[in-house]
């Protein structure tokens, strides 16, 4: 049976935040000696306890996803809940809502991620939970993570629209949101900046339809997918969940990948900096010649004028007869000296031998030649361009892409249906531990 005289053995140390159900608070267990973070929710003595709360809270901790805040325990009192939460090292979103400093990219990629979890609570029965900046913690590289998922009074943050609204945030860098959705779509505009109208055009469209609730979380995820489409750190990823069949295709987008494929054939590698949720930057494995020369115009070749072709094929003749008609008269005179040197009588005097060469060609066709191909010596390889390849098995998708960017390796990796192992590395090749060079592309499968 559960201990009902609470706050024995978890102690407030100070409050961190105040949300709409409650207030957060860091505390310590005086038990077994570690931080943590204390969500306490005041409620009505005279309503008994909040029974279907505290089912919902336990309901919630059994979730296997690494994207909700962990409970640890549940203590009550007449007054109140305490639900007892695994701290993580990071920040509250609503904290950086005006200061971050997020690529539109990447407020994609959070929104995406924020949408899956909320895809995969659903399935557990766990749904309409806030997305507002304050019940959301940042961890890592820019990993969103759920603090209160139990409770849903505030609808309007919830679901898709929460999202929308969200997105609309973290965009246009403020916490108010204005109650006209077009002047919403106004300020839009200018928080994109330079970007192509018609990507802001996509973008605002999408957040318009969140916010008036005419797009589910699913319609909407697709379009975030699609969107994401257009970027290079997005194409491995997005092509194949279009192969699979899990978005739809679009005709331009698709054209759009081939454009940016061909312009980063020679780009391959990252450097730590860029993380998935990067803004696309030149590899850092390419050098400065290269880079020069595919920068440097290609430059046409004037096209043959057809009359001049003629002319020079009708000279080409020409001088083809008049080779051939001297070397038939060489060829008469040295035939007609060795008639006579052999009709020549015996008695008379022989003069000395004539050796007659015969004449070379007078233009004689260059025979091709064939060079002798250079040995060419394989590049030694350094000590210091040797890493090890990382063991990626069990670790989610985020932390393997950046552990092998952190290793100087490049990466693909593919999505492989297995509920099991869903979000988290199967396998990978090259095997861990091996010895590779710098820039290896390491191949990598994905539950989902």
């Amino acid at each position: 049976m559960m201990d009902t005289h609470t706050y024995k053995r978890y102690n407030k140390e100070q409050q961190l935040q105040k949300q709409s159900s409650g207030n957060l608070y860091k505390g310590r267990d005086s038990i077994l000696h570690r931080d943590v973070m204390l969500y306490i929710s005041e409620f009505d003595e005279s309503e008994g306890p909040r029974l279907d709360v505290i089912q919902s809270i336990k309901d919630g901790s059994q979730l296997p996803e690494d994207r909700f805040m962990h409970v640890w325990d549940i203590e009550l009192d007449s007054h109140s809940i305490m639900i007892v939460l695994k701290p993580e090292l990071g920040y509250f979103l609503e904290e950086e809502l005006e200061s971050h400093s997020l690529s539109v990219y990447e407020i994609l990629i959070l929104i995406r991620t924020l949408g899956q979890s909320m895809q995969n609570a659903a399935k557990d029965g766990i749904s309409d939970f806030s997305v507002h900046a304050n019940n959301i913690w940042i961890q890592g590289a820019n990993q969103p993570i759920i603090i209160n998922y139990w409770n849903n009074e505030e609808p309007l943050w919830s679901e898709a629209g929460g999202l929308g609204r969200l997105m609309y945030q973290l965009i246009a860098k403020t916490s108010i949101i204005p109650a006209n959705v077009e002047a919403m779509g106004l300020l839009l505009v200018d928080a994109l900046g330079k970007m192509p109208v018609d990507e802001k055009e996509v973008i605002i469209k999408w957040i318009r339809a969140a916010v008036l609730d005419r797009k589910s979380l699913t319609v909407l995820l697709k379009g975030l997918d699609q969107m994401l489409l257009t970027y290079p750190e997005h194409l491995d990823m997005e092509r194949t969940l279009s192969e699979k069949k899990l978005i739809p295709a679009d005709p331009d987008i698709t054209k759009k990948i081939a454009a940016v494929q061909s312009s980063q054939e020679q780009v391959q590698s990252r450097s730590l900096q860029d993380t998935i949720i990067s803004t696309p930057k030149t590899a850092q494995y390419q050098s400065k010649s290269a880079q020069q020369q595919q920068a440097r115009p290609v430059q046409r070749q004037p096209q043959p004028d057809p009359e001049e072709q003629e002319a020079d094929v009708r000279r080409s003749g020409t001088k083809k007869k008049w080779m051939l008609a001297g070397l038939i008269i060489v060829v008469l005179l040295i035939a007609e000296m060795l008639t006579v040197h052999l009709l020549r009588k015996p008695d008379q005097p022989s003069n000395p031998p004539v050796v007659v060469e015969k004449p070379a060609d007078p233009s004689p066709a260059p025979q091709p030649t064939t060079p002798t191909p250079v040995p060419t010596t394989p590049k030694p390889v350094k000590d210091g361009d040797i890493v090890v390849v990382p063991n990626l098995k069990d670790m989610p998708l985020k932390e393997a892409e950046a552990l092998l960017l952190a290793n100087n390796l490049r990466y693909q990796f593919f999505l492989e249906a297995n509920e099991a192992s869903a979000g988290k590395v199967m396998r990978q090749d090259p095997p861990a531990n091996q010895n590779v060079e710098k820039g290896t592309e390491v191949t990598f499968y994905v539950g989902k």
